[in-house]
């Protein structure tokens, strides 16, 4: 009789793979990835990867590669709409953090952890949609939609916001968060109007009518990226869709929003910018979970499967790069195969506590975000420069930033 491998991991967008690939090159430790696409995921928008999510990039082997298609940065600008500024927040430091932040394209950080995957003999088998599991003393057995199934010691669940792993070990039920996100990517920054000349870049800018970013995203920076988060209405998924694809109204979402009392380079962003590359994202997010183990602790959920939230802190990608590498640790531990209760129970706290902080600063980014009269805008923007005083360009933000997954070693 075959020995039953050791860990399948379910989802093969960032988590997944750098699990398999902090497993294997620090740890010696097999696994297999099981992807539901047919093959590389070309969608998505371009992301923000902090000092915390680069360094586990760099410790998987692939930071080098994405580096060269993404925009290098370390210092945020906040301005208001008469392009005042408000302050600046070191986000990235080679000095403070050993790394700068990024900017690049979701797909290309997928497909460089996939391509690295597959050097390293990690098996990647896509089109495999799950179906069910069920879990005994010993063992998991994984069904798919295709009729196969297969077994491992250990399952993971990377398999993000709408996961069929979690709905298979407990019942919960994403919900909208209230904000939706529209982006336009691949604007040329020569284009713009010479207003852009007042302010610097990355910028975010806020006013009484919500949040405007402009972030470069080509590696010399001469591209940049237009996005906003802001609340909206409950649409069901089904009226989601249809509104994403009617992008005539989403250009009018941003013009009602943005088209006056806005510095004239954003006020032509909503205007000319062509339409058809606009694209809506409505944010969910998994309500707060007692566990993020299945009852027999052989199943276990990380990234955005086990706590997705409004990307307004910049750092679900983090998120997921950290749950990854403290948890490869986690199954790399000498006492695990005897001891995995106690310690997937540490591993979990230990996340959980984290993520609640971080949630806290995406739910405070939220507000800061959102439209208010002009008389609390004031009071908002007031806070923000004062806050930048007296914290200094680092904001206090070591504990964020500097976040290194080897300290979880330290619980055990």
């Amino acid at each position: 009789m075959s020995e039953v491998p050791f860990l399948a991991i379910v989802g093969g967008g960032i988590t997944g793979p750098a699990l398999a690939l902090s497993l294997k090159k620090h740890h010696g430790i097999s696994s297999t990835i099981y992807e539901l696409q047919p093959k590389y995921d070309v969608r998505g928008v371009n992301i923000t990867l902090a000092p915390n999510a680069v360094r586990v990039l760099q410790h998987v082997g692939v930071y080098d590669e994405v580096r060269k298609h993404g925009y290098t940065y370390e210092d945020l600008n906040l301005s208001n709409a008469k392009s005042q500024v408000l302050g600046t927040l070191c986000q990235g430091s080679p000095k403070h953090y050993n790394f700068a932040c990024l900017r690049v394209h979701r797909a290309i950080v997928q497909k460089a952890l996939l391509d690295e995957a597959a050097a390293q003999g990690i098996p990647v088998i896509f089109g495999k949609k799950l179906v069910g599991l069920r879990e005994d003393n010993d063992a998991v057995e994984l069904e798919f939609a295709d009729g196969t199934t297969t077994k491992a010691s250990f399952v993971v669940g990377a398999d993000g916001v709408h996961s069929r792993v979690r709905d298979a070990i407990m019942h919960t039920k994403t919900g909208y968060s209230g904000f939706m996100g529209i982006i336009g990517m691949g604007i040329k920054r020569e284009s713009l109007h010479e207003s852009i000349n007042k302010i610097a870049l990355p910028n975010f800018v806020f006013g009484k009518k919500g949040f405007v970013a402009l972030m470069p995203s080509s590696h010399d920076g001469t591209v940049v990226d237009f996005f906003s988060t802001m609340p909206y209405p409950t649409q069901s998924r089904e009226e989601w869709n249809k509104l994403a694809k009617h992008k005539t109204e989403v250009q009018k979402i941003l013009q009602e929003r943005f088209g006056n009392e806005w510095p004239q380079f954003i006020c032509d962003i909503t205007r000319d910018l062509d339409k058809e590359g606009l694209i809506l994202i409505p944010f969910y997010e998994v309500p707060p979970l007692n566990r993020w183990t299945s009852v027999q602790q052989r199943v276990i959920l990380a990234g955005d499967s086990a706590h997705a939230f409004t990307p307004q802190g910049g750092q679900g990608a983090a998120m997921g790069l950290e749950d990854a590498e403290t948890l490869s640790h986690t199954f790399s531990h000498p006492q695990f195969a005897s001891d995995y209760k106690r310690l997937l129970t540490i591993w979990q706290d230990h996340r959980k506590d984290r993520l609640i902080l971080v949630k806290n600063l995406a739910d405070l980014s939220g507000r800061l975000r959102t439209p208010d009269s002009a008389l609390v805008q004031f009071a908002k923007e007031w806070v923000m420069w004062a806050n930048m005083k007296w914290t200094g360009p680092m904001g206090n933000m070591k504990w964020l930033n500097g976040y290194n997954a080897e300290d979880v070693l330290k619980l055990y």
